[in-house]
């Protein structure tokens, strides 16, 4: 594998990891009882796309990449703190197809059949989760 290659996986490992998605998952937004049902979806879908990332990391250390180190979230995230739920499902659905079309726009770059194929299991997840948050936003 390139080294170019290894570092844009590295950069697509530490940018799945530091999403917005994980970011709720860690901020635990506001919920009133009637959104519950929102609020255990939407971490539903933030801890399947966790251990998704988990087996991306595994493909990456079996393909010799290192794991990066993933730094902080991005500084404005933290203006989503202490807001409810129902405000934060429409900014993860707007992500969430940023981050589809990236991975997608992303995903001819690798000639590894291994690489590619972990890839668009992350690809087919991120849709199925969008057309989840579509649902419940």
């Amino acid at each position: 594998m390139s080294p170019a290659d290894a570092n844009r996986l590295q950069e697509v490992y530490r940018r799945e990891y530091r999403s917005l998605l994980q970011y709720a998952r860690e901020a635990s937004p506001y919920t009133s009882v009637p959104d519950r049902p929102v609020r255990d979806s939407v971490m539903r879908i933030a801890n399947e796309e966790s251990a998704a990332l988990q087996s991306f990391g595994e493909v990456l250390e079996t393909s010799r990449v290192a794991l990066p180190q993933l730094g902080s979230f991005p500084m404005n995230y933290t203006d989503l703190n202490f807001v409810t739920i129902r405000h934060l499902v429409p900014k993860l659905i707007a992500e969430q197809k940023r981050d589809v079309m990236k991975l997608e726009s992303e995903l001819p770059a690798f000639a590894d059949v291994i690489v590619r194929a972990a890839m668009q299991k992350l690809v087919d997840l991120h849709q199925r989760h969008l057309k989840e948050m579509e649902a419940i936003g």
